[in-house]
């Protein structure tokens, strides 16, 4: 009875060893996600500036200003 209980204690402690293992992982990966998606909307805001330049030079290239049409 005794090498059963320490039989079942140590493999609740492999267990516990490794959900903490994966929870580690998963905090890291959660992370890195949150990361990656602030750095892609810097990026697609500095996209959106970039277009609304380039609209900006085209429409004073033109001759336009700003939607008023001639």
């Amino acid at each position: 009875m005794v090498k059963y209980h320490k039989r079942c204690f140590d493999q609740i402690e492999g267990v516990m060893a490794e959900n903490k293992s994966l929870t580690t992982e998963v905090d890291r990966l959660w992370s890195e996600l949150e990361k990656a998606k602030n750095e892609r909307a810097a990026r697609e805001e500095q996209q959106t500036d970039i277009s609304w330049q380039l609209i900006k030079k085209e429409r004073e290239r033109s001759g336009k200003r700003f939607g008023l049409w001639r």
